[in-house]
């Protein structure tokens, strides 16, 4: 029996002798004994081992139940589950390298549970239903493989989902429930993307869900009901309509609020469970009509409409709503009315008591006051109501009173209202309305319009009489007052003209006269432009009390720049105007570039090169003095990038202030996009496309983490996106910066960019971040991959947002690729490296700022899809005066002029120390 036991190994043993000594067998001979000494270390931490532990063969199977190993003797499987083991578990158990599967499940093991991070080959870990305490610092580091995580019912300390748990890119299985989670669901568990169930019910989970879980596609089940802590997990549930492949949904008991999402026809929905949470609104009947359905729970919310009418087998719904009706059928039209007017909010919770099918009865809704059967006054003031006032208003034909003041309304004043023919008051005051007031017929209408951001200035302003300091009520003023304030303001506007009569010959005597040059956009571009960047803080490097060197500042613009820049050096950055008149031929209309609301941008010709000549428009820089202007300069010239064009010089005359960038010769992005017929481009290809998205990307990621300071660009879009002759992009159209410290004011009450590329918190409050360029970067990759503008007038109204149907298009695959730009010819791995652009798109444009990423993930996810540019012209280098056979300290010096501007007190380590992603 002896003999028979050693057999094996003594032949596993043999080829070793025969072999002789070497690395290989060596170190694996070391790793087998390795393997043993941990599992014998394993049975003396547990009180009460298996009973088949006994010797030393570990790997022998006749000992050792429950140890697996490979034809190498290094432990590959460790199942004890439900042996009633106790003790603790060893810190060596992570030199089983080799290790595929720990099952300690359903044992009462204590104590820390060790750290993992080496055994690199682990696919299964399942710790439920144990006594461990405590995790370790480094948990689920260094587990690529591990595809299944199982670790319920544990007497944890509380701990949160660490970010490490992204590199766990094969995990299919995330059950934690009861296990002592706390904090909020983290959004990169959107990086696995081949998760199919994910149960975290019954621990201590708050905040709502991230956008970014839509992208797991695979998810049938998720699980994260009945959460512990006070606060539960709150906020809308939208993003569950995007999981395509969810059949389980458990989110019962929280604080989730909003309504029910529209899913789409594709729904594999099973089992549904919202019960016990503050959901309100009307239930979609697209969730009604999922015929895979078994399981709904919608009981205790605040649902109101129609009772839906579900087929599944069980079906719990009638407690805690406030449906119209006890059976299904529809509703008084009259309630139908009301609630899209409270769909327009958003169903919000205040207005879930809009309840019943009577709204003028005996129990009148609140916040109403009825004349019999009709809603004569709306009274909604100060109920922190967000969304939209809904053209639904216009149904209630008796209304005369309406007050929605002081809450968070964005959009416009419907032109629905206007029809109201009762309507004698109308109060939208301190929201954030935009657009312009509608001209009301009614001729007693008491309109109050003040604080909103009605108007490209911000103002008030249309038809409709809006408020003003004068007359704060907004109220219609008698004729005698009427003719009074015209005659005050017709004499201001006389003194005003005699006044700058007088300033105007006073300055002719002193500035040239330069003509005029309207700034209108040739193509209609609409534009709301302002200040385009703003400096938000430091990154802690910043030399403020100097500037670079000409020759630093501009050594990088091209290989022909040697004489431009002994232009500027003999000059410094400010160049006269006779200059800059000579280069564009005294601002000849033949020689404009492109228009704008900031100015016009001319085509110059410096010492035989091409430049770039902005003429700041006067009347939209208002008073910007001289000391202002230079400040703003010394910004800018801390912004050096490949991928931003350069500022070389500006010129201040008299009234003038002109700025002078490097020319580049392609054009914009919006021309080869969207205006092919006028440009005569043609179309770009994906890989054109890519290469773009990703120059700008890099371009963004510079402003917002690698420059000496962060800035924010706030009007990024194709035509601000410049293309040079090889088709690589540069930012542009930074206006006029601004540093924060001085403007955070203005910052919160005046927006500036331009319509469809605005962020919705920026559009809505004007709170500015980092996040509002990462939306409009978002949009741009929509208009690459589909071709279409972000606001197309000549389409249907529900198809002219490109955001709203681009993520509405994404839903179906099929109907997706119909709405791709047909120009694009695309092979099999570039529709796959769309799709990821789309997806990444998606998430830019979430429409909270937190859940969007941060620009430099943009550029690490685009740059795996991107293949190596390589010029055209391979000898520029040689003409920026560099070879391949350069030297370290000269290439290194060229590539800190090059890419970043550095300032004389950073030195290489520190710069290249710096925060990235």
């Amino acid at each position: 029996m002896e003999r028979e036991r050693f057999l094996p190994l003594l032949l596993l043993l043999l080829p070793l002798a025969v072999a002789g000594p070497g690395p290989g067998p060596a170190a694996a001979a070391t790793a087998m004994t390795a393997d043993v000494a941990v599992i014998l270390e394993l049975a003396k931490s547990l009180t009460n081992p298996p009973p088949s532990w006994t010797g030393k063969d570990v790997c022998g199977g006749a000992y050792f139940n429950g140890i697996t190993c490979n034809g190498a003797g290094r432990v590959t499987g460790i199942n004890l589950a439900n042996k009633q083991l106790s003790g603790t578990l060893p810190s060596s158990i992570s030199n089983l390298t080799a290790l595929q599967s720990l099952q300690l499940q359903g044992n009462a093991l204590k104590g820390d549970v060790p750290s993992l991070a080496q055994m690199a080959s682990l696919d299964t870990l399942a710790l439920d239903g144990n006594a461990f305490t405590t995790l370790p610092p480094d948990f689920l580091e260094g587990l690529p493989l591990l595809r299944k995580l199982s670790m319920a019912d544990l007497p944890l300390k509380p701990w949160s989902i660490p970010d490490a748990i992204a590199g766990c890119a094969a995990l299919q299985d995330f059950s934690a429930f009861n296990a002592s989670i706390s904090g909020h669901l983290p959004a990169v568990l959107a990086n696995l993307t081949s998760l199919q169930m994910l149960r975290l019910s019954y621990n201590y989970l708050t905040g709502g869900l991230p956008m970014e879980l839509e992208g797991l596609a695979e998810l049938q089940t998720l699980e994260l009901n009945n959460q512990k802590s006070d606060a539960k997990m709150s906020g809308p549930i939208d993003v569950v309509a995007k999981l395509q492949s969810l059949q389980t949904l458990w989110l019962q008991s929280n604080s989730f609020t909003g309504p029910i999402p529209e899913f789409g026809s594709n729904s594999q929905l099973v089992d549904f469970n919202v019960r016990d949470n503050q959901l309100t609104g009307v239930v979609p009947a697209s969730l009604i009509g999922i015929t895979s359905l078994q399981d709904v729970k919608l009981s205790n919310n605040y649902f109101q409409g129609p009772k839906p009418s579900f087929t599944a087998k069980t079906v719990d719904i009638d407690s805690g709503n406030g449906f119209c009706l006890n059976d299904p059928g529809p509703c008084d039209p009259l309630v139908t009315t009301l609630l899209e007017v409270a769909s327009g909010f958003g169903y919000p919770l205040d207005l879930a008591k809009w309840a019943g099918n009577n709204p003028c009865g005996s129990t009148r809704w609140p916040d109403l006051l009825c004349n019999k059967m009709d809603v004569t006054q709306i009274r909604l003031s100060g109920k922190n109501l967000s969304g939209m006032i809904s053209p639904a208003f216009a149904n209630l034909t008796r209304l005369q009173y309406l007050d929605l003041s002081n809450n968070q309304l964005t959009g416009v004043i419907p032109d629905s209202l206007t029809t109201l023919a009762n309507l004698n008051h109308l109060d939208v005051s301190n929201n954030h309305l935009t657009g312009r007031v509608p001209e009301f017929k009614q001729p007693d209408i008491k309109l109050i319009t003040a604080g909103n951001w009605f108007g490209e200035s911000g103002g008030d302003n249309g038809g409709g009489g809006g408020s003003s300091p004068s007359n704060p009520t907004g109220s219609r003023n008698s004729k005698s007052n009427a003719v009074t304030i015209v005659g005050i303001v017709l004499a201001v506007i006389l003194l005003v003209v005699c006044v700058g009569l007088f300033l105007h010959h006073r300055r002719r005597k002193n500035v040239d006269k330069f003509s005029p040059v309207s700034t209108k956009s040739p193509f209609g571009e609409s534009e709301t432009e302002m200040m385009k960047i703003q400096v938000v803080g430091t990154n802690g490097h910043s030399n403020r009390s100097g500037s670079a060197a000409p020759a630093e500042l501009f050594s990088h613009v091209s290989a022909d720049s040697t004489n431009i820049a002994d232009l500027f050096d003999s000059h410094g950055m400010q160049l006269p105007m006779s200059v800059l008149l000579k280069a564009t031929n005294n601002f000849d209309e033949g020689y404009i570039l492109g228009r704008g609301g900031f100015g016009v941008v001319f085509k110059g010709t410096l010492n035989g090169k091409l430049v770039a000549v902005k003429r700041c428009d006067s009347g939209t820089m208002g008073t910007k003095g001289l000391q202002e202007f230079m400040a703003e300069i010394d910004v800018l010239r801390k912004v050096r990038h490949r991928h931003l064009v350069a500022l070389l010089g500006y010129c201040t005359h008299g009234n003038e202030r002109l700025l002078v960038y490097e020319y580049m010769s392609g054009g914009t992005l919006r021309e080869h996009l969207c205006d092919l017929q006028q440009s005569g481009y043609t179309p770009l290809t994906w890989t054109q496309r890519m290469t773009i998205a990703l120059d700008v990307a890099r371009g963004i990621e510079y402003l917002h983490g690698l420059a000496q300071e962060t800035f924010i660009h706030r009007d990024l879009k194709p035509s601000n996106i410049l293309l040079d002759q090889d088709l690589r992009a540069k930012v542009s159209d930074f206006g006029l910066v601004k540093l924060a410290k001085d403007t955070d004011k203005s910052m919160m009450t005046r927006v500036a960019g331009t319509f469809g590329y605005l962020a919705p918190e920026y559009a809505t409050t004007g709170k500015v971040t980092t996040k509002v360029d990462v939306y409009a970067y978002g949009v741009i990759l929509m208009e690459m991959i589909t071709g279409r503008k972000v606001l197309d007038d000549s389409l249907p109204e529900d198809e002219a947002h490109l955001v709203t149907i681009f993520k509405r298009n994404m839903i179906d695959k099929q109907k997706f690729r119909k709405f791709v730009d047909p120009t694009l010819e695309l092979s099999a791995e570039s529709w796959n490296s769309l799709l990821e652009v789309a997806d990444l798109a998606h998430h830019c444009t979430a429409r909270e700022p937190n859940p969007r990423p941060d620009m430099c993930h943009c550029v690490n996810r685009l740059s795996s899809l991107v293949d190596q540019w390589k010029p055209t012209n391979i000898v520029e280098d040689d003409e920026e005066g560099g070879t391949s056979e350069m030297g370290l300290h000269e290439q290194l010096a060229r590539w800190r002029r090059n890419d970043f501007t550095i300032s004389d007190s950073d030195s290489f380590s520190t710069y290249t120390s710096r925060k990235y992603c």
